[in-house]
């Protein structure tokens, strides 16, 4: 009988971890790969040789809320005191979000631990509990630590936060702060501030706005996302009675080096309701009047309630411009009382490259009373056009006198909400049609009347190079496209060289 040899047990019948014998280097690389630090210190019970790697990754996450690690109090805060302990790594990232569970000097603590290891990004959540002190005072540790180039803070409602009234943060070029009362001071400096994003903040100062923003001499990036004001002294003090007391009116923002400016107030009053505030909420705003002076300014982003006076000087830089108003965030407001000031906004921006508006915007100029006196009278230099419109006489009158105003158009994108067609209103002349080269329907569903709209363009756009049709939704989108496809390739063409796109957007 032929006799079989056994062959030699590999490595891995032999119980040797194969990953084990890998490179610290590399090991680590996989550590700082999984979800969170948790885990990463889960592997430490794998063996004596991966006892102490976790705590040699660069980046620590804490994370009260998470479901996966059930915490109680007492374990979270053993757990945070041991990812702290080891000096000797400096750390890239430390993230924490311990909520009211603790009081604030061991969270003050757990960030000096993370500032002696020279930390570069801090992501922090927390708030005072009732006992404490709800003015916070960033300690000095922090303000003069010369390694921290990001600052993430969301405290909440309940805590008025404020800024140092000295030069501070020598390093720090991204500063975010979320949910909270912020007191700017009047004399500050952040040297090296690059992008500032406040999110729902209540700035009750704003006076103080603009020397805040002087005082950074490098920002390129400002993000004023559901802002508010309001001119009391204890905000929380607020009662019914207070009604009629006036609101905080200017806001000047001046930078000289700003780049992007984002200002969003969709939710004013989904804020102010939420966390308590009393009386209506449309008197929260951001501010009256809102003046924008930025000579390098290239995307302005304005979304939301508008200013009821607002002023645009000095933006010749200005490359693309989105304008989203809406009624909702302002019970009060109406398209003929916002009309007028659309009308100026839109003026103030004709000169970009790339312009997107919704449907609230041309609704306001189609009812604004005298718009010939201040609608821009010429897009010259706008090449890509995005528009969110109804089909009917009024809005497709402002529609087609924006597209006349656009001598050098290339790109009209297209999203129709509404659609009550009269093919008579879409009747253009040869200006409109013979320099586009690009038309996207968007949310496109197999609509008839957007393939009118459609056939009339492929008829007439004798430069027109690529008309694409962005699908919403995915049945509609397997079942119909390629019948839409082959209706469109039936259509006369101006173009012997267009392509007819199909795809499905997400």
């Amino acid at each position: 009988m032929k006799k079989f040899k056994r062959n030699k047990a590999s490595k891995r019948q032999k119980g040797v971890d194969m990953i084990s014998n890998l490179p610290d280097h590399v090991l680590q690389l996989i550590l700082s790969g999984l979800p969170t630090t948790e885990e990463a210190v889960r592997t430490s019970v794998l063996s004596k040789r991966w006892r102490y790697l976790w705590a040699s990754i660069p980046s620590r996450d804490a994370d009260c809320t998470r479901k996966l690690t059930n915490f109680n109090e007492s374990e979270f805060k053993e757990f945070v005191d041991r990812l702290l302990l080891d000096r000797s790594v400096d750390l890239d990232s430390f993230r924490l979000r311990c909520e009211n569970h603790y009081d604030m000097s061991t969270v003050w603590r757990w960030i000096r631990d993370a500032i002696i290891r020279k930390v570069k990004l801090l992501d922090l959540s927390f708030s005072p509990r009732v006992d404490d002190d709800q003015v916070i005072r960033l300690p000095p540790i922090l303000v003069t630590c010369d390694s921290l180039e990001v600052l993430r803070l969301s405290l909440s409602f309940t805590s008025t936060l404020r800024l140092p009234t000295v030069t501070g943060f020598p390093a720090l070029r991204v500063l975010q702060l979320n949910s909270v009362h912020l007191r700017l001071p009047t004399i500050t400096g952040f040297p090296a501030l690059r992008v500032l994003q406040l999110n729902r903040v209540h700035l009750m100062d704003v006076d103080s706005v603009q020397p805040f923003l002087r005082s950074c001499p490098l920002l390129e990036d400002l993000s004023l996302i559901d802002c508010f004001s309001y001119s009391y002294e204890d905000p929380l003090s607020y009662s019914d009675e207070d009604e009629d007391v006036d609101v905080d009116e200017d806001v000047c923002i001046s930078c000289l080096n700003l780049k992007t400016l984002r200002v969003h107030n969709r939710n004013i009053g989904t804020y102010t309701e939420r966390f308590g505030y009393g009386g209506s909420s449309e008197n929260y705003v951001l501010c009256v009047y809102l003046h924008v002076f930025c000579p390098k300014l290239v995307f302005l982003e304005y979304a939301g309630h508008s200013a009821d006076e607002l002023l645009i000087e000095n933006l010749d830089s200005l490359k693309k411009a989105v304008i989203y108003p809406d009624s909702r965030a302002h019970k009060e407001i109406t398209f003929e009382s916002y009309g007028a000031n659309t009308c100026q906004l839109f003026a103030g921006v004709s000169h970009v490259e790339s312009l997107s508006l919704n449907l609230f915007f041309i609704q306001a100029i189609s009812t604004a009373r005298d718009s010939n006196g201040v609608f821009a009278k010429s897009l010259p230099n706008l090449k890509t056009l995005e528009i969110s419109t109804t089909i009917d006489d009024y809005t497709m009158n402002v529609v087609i006198r924006i597209l006349r105003c656009s001598p050098i158009l290339e790109s009209f994108h297209l999203i129709i909400e509404e659609e009550i067609f009269w093919p008579e209103v879409w009747k253009l002349d040869e200006v409109l049609t013979h320099h586009l080269k690009r038309v996207e329907f968007l949310e496109f569903n197999g609509e008839q009347q957007k393939l009118d709209m459609a056939r009339f363009l492929l008829e007439n756009g004798n430069e027109l190079e690529e008309m694409v049709f962005s699908w919403r939704g995915k049945v509609n989108y397997h079942e119909k496209s390629m019948e839409i496809m082959k209706e469109l390739l039936k259509f006369d063409m101006a173009s012997s060289t267009v392509k007819l796109i199909t795809l499905l957007k997400d």
